[in-house]
């Protein structure tokens, strides 16, 4: 009897991954052999593969963010093997290994026209917390900014913006990258942003009224992707523009990045001239893992 197994991908499992990667939509291809092998050899991520005589039929991957938490996505399965359960499988397996390391909080994004996930969703029971989209918008040639590049010496006053209570109900949570990956946005990860001069803010007045992340991409190093935004509602189109004219003296030509779909963001960008890139909903969901037990997990193919 064949048994179904589950171990970490190597870089020679790439042919075969990507040749059922092939098939995983039906009206538009996959990006998986654009990021595959780059993720392989990254440490801070680990793709799982189930196997059926040594050979990939399904696979996931984790991206551990920090103590607390982590990230899921790219679950595929081989259109051969689907409705034999080995997302489940995944599912339990990733559990315990997560629990080894002592997380039990892992995130994920599902698009609301993902039919089968939400199938999926349903039967774990995850919690969606949040609602977002991509967003894009062309780049502005302009020399005057009114941005300011922040250093690890501005940490309190952007930290006291971020939690400001007024802007709570409307604020972004998650730090984003693309393609998608969304954390949450810590003292810890503004300090490390900060210094990597990754962060930018508005000032009026003498005080700081708003504040962008930049952020990296999987798949482009010529756009310019905005990981993080966050001010008083009236700023933020302010901020949105002088981006824009950021992203241009650093050469890019396109300014990107994953929002909250919330009145507020959602005047600002169009205000902005940004333009929503996919009409389907990301739905941010959360898996609080409580499983223990055993990494050893085998599935009998019958």
């Amino acid at each position: 009897m064949t048994e179904f197994q589950i171990r970490l991908a190597q870089l020679y499992d790439v042919e075969p991954i990507l040749a059922f990667c092939q098939n995983t939509w039906e009206h538009q291809k996959d990006y998986m052999h654009l990021v595959l092998d780059q993720r392989i050899n990254n440490p801070e991520r680990k793709i799982f593969v189930v196997t059926l005589d040594d050979i990939p039929v399904a696979m996931e991957q984790v991206a551990i963010l920090s103590q607390q938490e982590a990230w899921r996505d790219s679950l595929r399965v081989d259109s051969r093997y689907r409705g034999r359960g080995l997302s489940k499988l995944l599912d339990s397996y990733i559990n315990n290994y997560l629990s080894q390391l002592n997380i039990y909080i892992s995130r994920y994004c599902v698009y609301s026209d993902n039919e089968i996930m939400l199938k999926i969703i349903s039967h774990r029971g995850d919690k969606k917390v949040g609602s977002y989209s991509l967003f894009k918008a062309d780049t502005i040639a302009s020399k005057d900014n009114k941005l300011i590049q922040l250093e690890l010496k501005d940490f309190d006053s952007i930290w006291s913006l971020i939690t400001q209570e007024s802007l709570l109900n409307n604020r972004q949570d998650f730090y984003t990258r693309l393609i998608t990956t969304c954390q949450k946005i810590t003292p810890e990860l503004l300090k490390e942003c900060l210094l990597l001069g990754k962060v930018f803010g508005l000032r009026q007045y003498q005080s700081l009224r708003g504040i962008a992340i930049q952020s990296y991409s999987e798949v482009s190093e010529e756009e310019f992707y905005l990981g993080y935004l966050h001010g008083e509602p009236a700023i933020l189109r302010v901020l949105l523009g002088e981006l824009c004219k950021l992203a241009y003296s650093l050469g890019n030509s396109v300014v990107r990045g994953v929002f909250p779909l919330n009145d507020i963001f959602s005047d600002a960008l169009s205000q902005a001239a940004f333009q929503r890139i996919h009409q389907a909903e990301a739905g941010i969901y959360l898996s609080r893992n409580k499983t223990t037990g055993s990494k050893e997990e085998v599935i009998s193919n019958k």
